[in-house]
């Protein structure tokens, strides 16, 4: 009869430890499938990226075209203004002809009449300065001397007329000669006589004077617009 010695449990093991089948795990392929199968999902991602890229780079291009479509279809309707507006400009063609010569025409008037004389305006204010003085104004030649329009003294104005007395005659004289803004300066009598029917005649003359000048196609308008 054979002896068979037991081994003591050991008591912090319990039965489903003790007959539990441990795990091992080893990779049994050979190195070459290995290699094999990392290579392939290697190829995989890179082909992945590839394609992801090539649809980015499809997209943009479509992205651009359709920009460059619509950049072409915006230059074609501005060019098409712009050649309806030209053939408008042809139909009054005409028009902006006459326009230029007129334009034309004024500025050689401008410097033709650069020293013009509004005459109506300079007679009604020799005429209205006497009012004060009860003196009547009977007659005004005058003229301007083209020699002496760039000096001071560009005209000479003759005036004749009648006053209650020497008195009224010497306030209008002063008057005249405040009128310097004006375009009068230098008030001279020449004659003071006494009249038939009472009062007295006179005869003075007046310059005229750069401030004076002015008209249409002046640089410096008349007051009334008139020459």
């Amino acid at each position: 009869m054979t002896t068979t010695a037991l081994m003591p449990v050991d008591p912090s093991v319990t039965p489903q430890q003790a007959a539990r089948v441990l795990s091992i795990r080893a990779n049994l392929l050979p190195q070459d499938i290995s290699d094999g199968r990392r290579a392939r999902r290697t190829r995989t991602a890179v082909l992945v990226a590839v394609v992801l890229v090539l649809n980015g780079l499809g997209y943009w291009y479509w992205q651009a075209a359709a920009e460059r479509k619509d950049a072409d279809a915006e230059y074609a309707a501005i060019t098409k203004q712009v050649a309806d507006v030209q053939r408008g400009q042809n139909k009054y063609q005409e028009v902006v002809k006459i326009r230029n010569r007129n334009t034309l025409v004024e500025g050689q008037l401008a410097k033709l009449m650069a020293d013009d004389l509004s005459w109506q305006a300079m007679l009604d204010l020799v005429r209205t300065t006497g009012t004060a003085s009860k003196t009547t104004v009977t007659q005004i030649s005058g003229s301007l001397n083209a020699a002496a329009l760039k000096s001071d003294g560009v005209g000479l104005l003759s005036v004749s007329g009648t006053a209650p007395d020497k008195k009224a005659v010497a306030d209008y004289v002063k008057a005249l000669a405040a009128l310097g803004k004006k375009g009068l300066a230098d008030p001279f009598v020449s004659n003071v006589a006494t009249a038939a029917g009472g009062g007295v005649n006179f005869n003075l003359t007046v310059s005229i004077t750069d401030p004076a000048l002015c008209g249409k196609y002046s640089v410096k308008k008349c007051p009334s617009g008139g020459n």
